[in-house]
């Protein structure tokens, strides 16, 4: 059974969230504030459903405090359609949004998603492989990504992204191929893609890895690649 966390001072909301989730046998772990979020936080969640509209921690800031000690992935909720709250929203590191008021099977839809996708590299651990390109490398052994020695703080999708343009390097790609790819699923449009590849370019710090692509989508084009069979791990 899966367990995730709902996040929500609106208790009505909670409830609602968490008997819908019980019939799609996932177990969740009622929050009502931020504080009372990051005191119930542990090892055993899966996914965090984070409302961004709270009084006194808001969703916002209880995100950033997550995010210094956990990628558990995080999937806001809010009143606010917008595209710039969806953007501060991905750009704190959730991993997605999704409004009030919301269909409940496409939320069961996107917190399954999610989980789907942060297990799959957490089995990365199990792989003896190191990535670099530049002053980048991606430690798949520990699901960590370094640039100049110093950790970059991705998501598991935005990590997802970067292994999935690294794996097809030098080609270019639609950013059908990339939503199937990384996202697999067709609740998502391609804006996401621009979302996600801008988020993932500020982090990387260099914008002349991921290239735009007139009328097709991005290209992913290192000075150089290679793989390592063993190096030293900075922790």
């Amino acid at each position: 059974m899966c367990k995730i966390m709902v996040v929500d001072d609106e208790k009505k909301i909670v409830k609602m969230i968490s008997e819908f989730m019980k019939i799609y046998q996932i177990q969740v772990i009622p929050a009502f504030s931020g504080k009372d979020a990051l005191a119930r936080l542990d090892d055993s969640i899966q996914l965090i459903i984070l409302d961004i509209n709270m009084s006194q921690l808001n969703g916002i800031e209880t995100c950033k405090n997550i995010r210094k000690k956990s990628n558990v992935p995080i999937l806001f909720l809010s009143a606010n359609s917008s595209q710039a709250d969806k953007i501060l929203g991905l750009g704190v590191g959730a991993d997605d949004y999704i409004t009030k008021p919301f269909d409940p099977i496409e939320l069961v839809a996107r917190v399954k998603a999610n989980i789907r996708r942060h297990s799959e590299y957490n089995k990365l651990s199990k792989e003896k492989n190191i990535i670099q390109f530049d002053d980048i490398q991606i430690h798949k052994d520990a699901y960590k990504v370094l640039k100049n020695g110093e950790e970059l703080n991705l998501s598991s999708t935005e990590f997802k992204l970067l292994l999935y343009f690294v794996d097809n390097s030098y080609i270019a790609l639609t950013r059908k191929q990339i939503l199937n790819h990384v996202w697999e699923s067709e609740l998502y449009g391609d804006n996401t893609v621009t979302k996600y590849v801008k988020r993932l370019r500020d982090k990387l710090g260099n914008n002349t890895y991921i290239k735009s692509v007139r009328s097709v989508g991005y290209i992913f084009e290192p000075k150089y690649l290679k793989h390592i069979k063993s190096l030293p791990f900075k922790d």
